[in-house]
């Protein structure tokens, strides 16, 4: 944004151990020029704050094992008074008991999920990072918008308010809507092993991933639904569960067919449409070390973005492992991806 200026270089960490909330927090801080570091779990971000000044700390509220507010507590007890980052909350629920946890925790504030870019800026002008005025540019996202057209067919995407929580970028709103594909899929097939069970605690939890993923690519009504089902799992209310899961989840299911539709559709006319360019050698091995350093760091959206350049205007002799890394990183296997990284040096 040329209106708002950062006033320093500050470091931001997101916390979350979602991808896609992940990639919608990076995408928000990128339009700031800031390239977060993440950590997917709260051991992770405890572990990497004692070693990082950071000056923001974007906490998720729910997470397995440590929760958000543990976290922040940690990391502020940690710190002592040496260096006190801004942790801002960021949960699906921001009511009073929500905020007091954080806040008691060390916390500065709690703000709703999915994250608006508006909320996020008047915290970053509250502690002095940025000043001016955002001006007000609408053409990308009406440009964007308008070359989305093919995501109306499905059903309950409000693809509109989707394109704009990523700041205006069809492109990343697409990655984000195919790492969600994969999650919808993951979600939905463990619940279908249980649905007939017992196990409301376990349906809980997926049913409260599910709203997130809803929530972040503007999938409101079912963001919706999957909460009443949230709810009723953890208040134990078994025969609204058994005469509700049928519907629900046949309502996930064709949500997620017509999802996967549209991805191919655009992931397909995406690579007809680039322009080939080879690389040569020494540019290669510069990508490869870039490749690296985000796998390393957990980039998704830059590790995929390099791959398929390299995959495209690369050497045909590296065309077979670059693609196993691409369809690694797709299954969120890092650790796979930098492996077969290993071998290419």
């Amino acid at each position: 944004m040329e209106d708002n200026i950062i006033i320093r270089n500050i470091k931001v960490l997101v916390v979350d151990d979602n991808m896609v909330n992940v990639m919608v927090l990076s995408a928000i801080l990128e339009r700031y020029g800031i390239e977060p570091d993440t950590a997917g779990s709260g051991t992770e971000a405890v572990e990497r704050a004692l070693n990082v000044p950071y000056d923001v700390i974007l906490m998720d509220y729910l997470m397995p094992g440590m929760d958000g507010v543990e976290t922040a507590r940690q990391i502020m007890d940690a710190s002592e008074g040496r260096h006190n980052p801004k942790i801002i909350g960021v949960s699906a629920t921001v009511d009073e008991e929500v905020t007091k946890l954080f806040t008691d925790a060390g916390a500065d504030c709690v703000i709703k999920k999915p994250l608006r870019i508006e909320d996020f800026e008047m915290k970053l002008k509250q502690y002095g990072f940025i000043k001016g005025e955002r001006a007000a540019d609408n053409s990308v996202e009406e440009e964007c918008a308008g070359s989305a057209g093919f995501l109306s067919l499905v059903e309950g995407l409000d693809y509109d308010k989707g394109i704009a929580l990523m700041a205006g970028s069809l492109d990343n709103y697409m990655k984000v809507l195919n790492v969600s594909v994969k999650n919808i899929s993951e979600h939905y097939n463990k619940l279908d092993e249980i649905r007939n069970t017992e196990q409301l605690e376990t349906m809980s939890m997926h049913f409260h991933s599910l709203k997130g993923i809803f929530l972040n690519i503007a999938a409101n009504r079912l963001a919706g639904y999957s909460q009443k089902m949230e709810i009723s799992a953890k208040e134990y209310q078994r025969m609204y569960i058994i005469s509700q899961i049928k519907e629900y989840m046949e309502t996930v299911k064709e949500f997620y067919h017509q999802l996967e539709i549209a991805c191919d559709y655009y992931n397909k006319k995406n690579i007809s449409s680039k322009t080939v360019t080879r690389m040569e050698e020494t540019e290669f091995i510069k990508n490869l070390n870039k490749l690296k350093e985000s796998i390393d760091n957990y980039e998704y959206i830059e590790i995929t973005d390099l791959l398929e350049k390299m995959i495209a205007g690369g050497s045909e002799e590296y065309t077979g492992k670059l693609q196993e890394m691409y369809d690694a990183i797709q299954n969120f296997q890092y650790d796979e991806a930098l492996d077969i990284l290993n071998t290419m040096y």
